[in-house]
C-alpha cells in the first residue's frame, strides 16, 4: 500500500510540525518587530512552506510511479496468462523466453 502523506493540519499536530510552525512565527515576528523588514520574514516562512510543498510533490509523483508499475505488472500477468491458456501439450512452437521475474527451480 502506498504511503499517505499528512495533510497540512495533521502535519502541524506532529512535534516537528509544531516546532517548525513556532519557529516560523518567531522568525516572522522578529523580522517585523526588530529588523523592520516584512520581506525577510516572508522569505524565511516561505522557505519552510516550500519544503513541505516539495515533499508533497515528491510523494505524489512516487504514488503515480507506483500505480503505473502496478498497472504494468497486472498487464504483464494478463498477457502471460493468455499465452499460457492458448498452449497445448502437443504444441511444437518454441517456448517463450523467460522474463526477469520468472526463475526456474535451479536458479532459485
Amino acid at each position: 500500500m502506498a504511503y499517505d502523506p499528512l495533510s497540512p493540519s495533521e502535519a502541524l499536530r506532529t512535534p516537528a510540525g509544531i516546532v517548525l510552525a513556532t519557529l516560523s512565527l518567531l522568525v516572522f515576528a522578529y523580522s517585523l518587530v526588530f529588523v523592520g523588514q516584512v520581506l525577510l520574514g516572508l522569505v524565511l516562512v516561505g522557505l519552510s512552506a516550500s519544503l513541505y510543498v516539495s515533499y508533497r510533490l515528491f510523494v505524489a509523483l512516487d504514488s503515480i510511479a507506483d500505480g503505473a508499475q502496478r498497472l504494468a505488472d497486472a498487464r504483464e500477468r494478463e498477457v502471460d496468462a493468455t499465452e499460457d491458456s492458448h498452449r497445448t501439450e502437443g504444441d511444437e512452437r518454441e517456448p517463450r523466453p523467460q522474463t526477469t521475474s520468472e526463475l526456474t527451480e535451479r536458479e532459485r
